[in-house]
C-alpha cells in the first residue's frame, strides 16, 4: 500500500491495490515462487462463457502486465485509447483482457471489444489464435456493457478458485506468499461484502499439515501414474479397441499408435500423446502441410504451416472432471492453430451440415455452437467396475471412439467433406480422403 498514492482514497486504494496483486500473483517473473501455478488455475478456472480453449500445458510464453493501454488508431493515428486492468497474453497467439470492479459502473468494455484495434500498440489482427474478455464483477452490479464480455463475481472467483487454491498450496509456498494470498482474499471480502469463512480455510490448512506426509505420498504416486498415463494412453486404447475386435494397430512409437479401423469409409486413425494434456484422436487425411497439401501429417511440421481437425481428450485441463465427476468429455474440434482463414471454413461448412451431423451424433453427443470445440461428447468413468480409475478412464474412452468413429461412418464422412472442402476453399488444393495410410 505504501506505493500506491493516498489521495485516491480508502476504497479505490483498496481497488488498486487489489489490481495490482492480482496481476503479480498471475505473472510467473515475480519472485512469489508459485512459477505458474496460479495462472494455470486462473486459466482453468474462467467461467464456460469466457470460451478459453487455449492449450495452457506450457505457459512459460503467457506475458501478464496491469493497467494496459489500449487503443483505436486509423491510417496510424490515435483515435481514442484507454487502460484495461489486465492484459495476459501469448503475443501474436491469444490474448484475455480482464476488466476489474468493484463500486464504479461498466463504461469501457464496449470500447475494448468493438472500437480497439491495438493491445499496447500491437495491432489486435496479429493474434491468430483467440481473443476472449472477462468482465470481474460484484454479484449486485450489473453485467458488462458489452455482450461478448463473460461475467464473472468476486464471490465465484474466490469460492471456487481462490479458497481452495489457498488451502491446497500453502504449506508448499513461502510464508510471504502466504500471508499475501490470505490478505488478498481478505481484501477481496471486505470490499464485496462477502461473508468471511477464514476459519473453515484455518480449519482446512491445519488438517492439511496435520496428514501432510500420507497427503503428500498418496499425492505423489498418483501423480507419477497420471504422467505414466499420459503418455500410454494410445497403447492401452488400441489393445483395449483390439481386445473388442473393432481393428488393428499398423504401428506403434513412444507417442504415436497408427489404427486401423475394418471398415474402410472410416479408414485408419492417429492416437497421439506428445502433450501431457492434449490427448489427439484424429484421422489419418485430416493433419496436412500446408505448403504440399498431399503430405499427410501425424505431428506438427518445423515451419508450423498446417491444417488439422480432430477428436482429442483434455487430460490435465479436464482431470478434476474426470477424479471428482467420474466423467470423460471427447470433443471434436477445428484447432486453434490453424490459419484463421482456414478455422473460418470449416466452421462455415460445418454449420452448413449441422442437421446432417446432428442426425448422426449418440445421446451421449451435441453440438456445441462453438467455432472451436464444435462436438462435446460425455461418458461415464466406472471405477467400479474395472480393476482401478485409469482402466475405467480407458474403457469410457473406447467406447468414445466407438461410438463416434468405428461405428459412425456417415460422420466421419461428412467430417471428410468438410476438411476437403475447406482445403479446396481455402488453399485452392482438391484432395481426397484415401481409407488407409499408403
Amino acid at each position: 500500500m505504501d506505493v500506491i498514492e493516498y489521495s485516491l482514497g480508502t476504497q479505490r486504494k483498496a481497488e488498486v491495490y487489489i489490481n495490482r496483486l492480482f496481476a503479480y500473483f498471475l505473472d510467473q517473473e515475480q519472485p512469489h515462487r508459485m512459477n505458474s501455478e496460479f495462472l494455470r488455475v486462473f486459466l482453468n478456472g474462467l467461467p464456460d462463457t469466457c470460451g478459453f480453449e487455449e492449450d495452457i500445458h506450457d505457459l512459460s510464453d503467457v506475458v501478464v502486465d496491469d493497467q494496459v493501454r489500449l487503443t483505436e488508431q486509423a491510417d496510424g493515428e490515435t483515435v481514442s485509447s484507454g487502460f484495461v486492468d489486465l492484459a495476459i497474453q501469448v503475443p501474436n497467439e491469444w490474448f484475455l483482457l480482464v476488466e476489474l470492479k468493484f463500486s464504479a459502473e461498466d463504461t469501457q468494455t464496449e470500447f475494448y471489444r468493438q472500437d480497439v484495434t491495438h493491445i499496447d500498440g500491437v495491432p489486435k489482427d496479429d493474434y491468430e489464435s483467440g481473443a476472449y474478455y472477462l468482465y470481474l464483477h460484484q454479484g449486485d452490479r450489473p453485467d458488462a456493457n458489452d455482450p461478448e464480455f463473460s461475467n464473472w463475481t468476486w464471490t465465484a472467483f474466490v469460492e471456487t478458485v481462490l479458497t481452495d487454491f489457498i488451502v491446497d498450496n500453502a504449506p508448499r509456498y513461502p510464508q510471504r506468499t502466504v500471508v499475501q494470498l490470505h490478505e488478498f482474499a481478505d481484501d477481496i471480502r471486505s470490499i464485496t461484502g462477502m461473508s468471511d469463512p477464514t476459519d473453515n480455510v484455518d480449519e482446512k490448512i491445519e488438517l492439511y499439515l496435520d496428514h501432510y506426509e500420507a497427503i503428500a505420498d498418496v499425492t505423489a504416486t498418483f501423480e507419477n501414474q497420471w504422467e505414466t498415463f499420459s503418455h500410454n494412453w494410445p497403447s492401452r486404447l488400441s489393445d483395449r479397441l483390439v481386445t473388442a475386435d473393432h481393428g488393428s494397430i499398423r504401428s506403434e512409437s513412444d507417442y504415436h499408435v497408427l489404427f486401423e479401423c475394418p471398415n474402410d469409409a472410416v479408414g485408419d486413425w492417429w492416437f497421439r500423446s506428445t502433450s501431457s494434456d492434449w490427448g489427439m484422436i484424429f484421422k489419418h487425411g485430416w493433419w496436412r502441410h500446408t505448403d504440399d497439401l498431399s503430405d499427410v501429417l501425424h505431428e506438427r511440421p518445423d515451419n508450423r504451416n498446417d491444417a488439422r481437425i480432430g477428436f482429442h481428450h483434455r487430460l490435465e485441463n479436464d482431470r478434476e472432471q474426470a477424479l471428482r465427476d467420474n466423467t470423460l468429455t471427447l470433443y471434436f474440434r477445428n484447432m486453434g492453430a490453424n490459419d484463421q482463414s482456414f478455422i473460418d471454413a470449416v466452421s462455415d461448412h460445418f454449420d452448413a451440415q449441422t442437421d446432417a451431423i446432428e442426425a448422426t451424433l449418440p445421446d451421449t453427443a451435441s453440438l456445441t455452437g462453438n467455432k472451436r470445440n464444435m462436438i462435446s461428447a460425455e461418458y461415464d468413468i466406472a471405477p467400479d467396475k474395472y480393476d482401478d480409475f485409469l482402466a475405467a478412464y480407458i474403457a469410457a474412452l473406447e467406447e468414445g471412439f466407438t461410438d463416434l468413429v468405428v461405428d459412425n461412418p456417415k460422420l466421419i464422412a461428412l467430417l471428410d467433406d468438410i476438411y476437403t472442402d475447406a482445403v479446396a476453399e481455402v488453399y485452392d488444393t482438391q484432395i481426397t480422403m484415401s481409407p488407409q495410410q499408403n
